[in-house]
């Protein structure tokens, strides 16, 4: 242990501040995630095992010793239980970090300025170990998954280690899982967040796995998808757009999806940013057809987008049409339908001479005329500005080579 005084020894009388430390923040920022992580976090064994964890890895990082095998087969133990309750990887990689983090913070925090020399150190060899850790908890998690000791499919379970990122690809190949040089990620949704858990229907797992290598996973909201890419993209192109024209039939209302690649297994997270980030824009889009958009066909949107002061003169160009009842709708409505105005009145249930007075009186109360090119332009922008959700930093990323499929209408029965 040391002679009193040394790090230590100082490490080891305070150990249960800094295993207090790591459960303070692993509730904050990990428990929320799951209800059966909560659960977990209340049973006293479980405080009892982690106080446990904390003091060996502080002993073994603060002499610089090795983990040893029965210390791997305790994080192995983490992995395969986090697998069993089908908590997402990220989650279980996310518990890492965060627990690294408020090791290093507390430990620095508790030390004194005589253990300056010795802290670097310190927090170097607890990093490596933790990073060993996690990746022994990692393997666990994915053999879970092969094996059968996970409730979720296996390209379930792969998929989230290609979320997760390059440090998982070797952890998932060194559990015997063969993965594609590259994959076409896309990201989808449904309109009605009333109803996004069709998502989550066997028959929707079933259409994904139907396409051959293809991976999946995502929650009640969204889906995510990775279609192999190997000696071209167009294959996965072509089969990215026929699913999602299947996952509309079988959602029975809208679907919305982003599409996205970058090379190699490696950019896969930066794919998925910017795939989702596409799926964001795509539905704010009030008039896209059921065909794959390009970035290079929503340069406007994305434009507007970046513009806050612009989506903001924009949105208020819509204030006026309050004053009228259900007039905004029906300008929506008209551009979903392609400006038909026998669908549209078909559409609202209404009559085509109300049609016109309701145009009519988006005319007056707007001062904008629906009927002339450069008045529907004005609309349509303000209606895109109006839907677009508050800027995040993955707008930044869209590139030119982006597909979007926006709004896939589900067939007429």
């Amino acid at each position: 242990m040391g002679s009193p005084g040394t790090l230590p020894e100082v490490l080891a009388t305070r150990s249960a501040e800094v295993a207090e430390a790591v459960a303070d923040a692993v509730a904050r920022h990990i428990v929320p995630s799951s209800p059966w992580l909560g659960a977990q976090h209340q049973r006293g064994e479980r405080a009892a095992e982690r106080t446990h964890m904390v003091q060996r890895l502080l002993a073994l990082a603060a002499t610089d010793e090795p983990l040893t095998d029965e210390d791997f087969r305790f994080y192995e133990d983490i992995g395969a239980l986090f697998a069993r309750h089908a908590v997402p990887l990220g989650v279980l990689m996310a518990a890492f970090d965060v627990g690294t983090t408020a090791i290093a913070g507390e430990s620095w925090r508790i030390a004194s300025a005589g253990h300056f020399t010795e802290m670097a150190r310190f927090t170097d060899s607890a990093a490596r170990m933790m990073a060993q850790a996690q990746q022994a908890s990692i393997r666990a998690y994915l053999e879970a998954g092969r094996t059968g000791n996970d409730p979720r499919p296996v390209r379930w379970v792969l998929a989230e280690a290609l979320v997760a990122g390059e440090s998982v690809l070797a952890a998932a190949q060194a559990a015997g899982e063969k993965l594609a040089p590259g994959y076409l990620v896309m990201a989808c949704a449904v309109a009605s967040a009333a109803e996004a858990e069709i998502l989550r229907r066997p028959e929707v797992g079933r259409a994904v796995e139907s396409v051959p290598g293809t991976l999946y996973c995502g929650d009640q909201s969204r889906l995510v998808v990775f279609l192999p890419v190997r000696a071209s993209r167009r294959q996965a192109d072509a089969a990215a757009t026929e699913l999602a024209s299947r996952l509309c039939a079988l959602a029975g209302q809208p679907v919305y999806a982003g599409l996205a690649f970058q090379p190699g297994l490696d950019s896969i997270p930066a794919a998925l940013d910017e795939a989702r980030a596409a799926l964001r824009l795509a539905m704010a889009i009030p008039d896209a057809d059921s065909r794959p958009y390009r970035m290079d066909d929503l340069l406007v949107e994305l434009a507007i987008s970046r513009q806050p002061e612009i989506r903001q003169r924009l949105t208020a160009l819509l204030s006026p049409l309050e004053a009228g009842t259900d007039l905004r709708h029906t300008l929506e409505v008209l551009l979903a339908s392609n400006l038909d105005r026998e669908r549209t009145a078909r559409e609202l249930c209404i009559h085509r001479r109300t049609l016109r007075y309701r145009v009519d009186r988006i005319k007056d109360l707007s001062g904008i005329n629906p009927d002339t090119v450069h008045g529907l332009q004005l609309l349509r922008a303000a209606l895109t500005a109006a839907r677009l959700p508050a800027a995040e930093p993955g707008w930044n990323c869209l590139r030119a080579d982006a597909l979007v499929t926006a709004r896939l209408e589900p067939p007429t029965r």
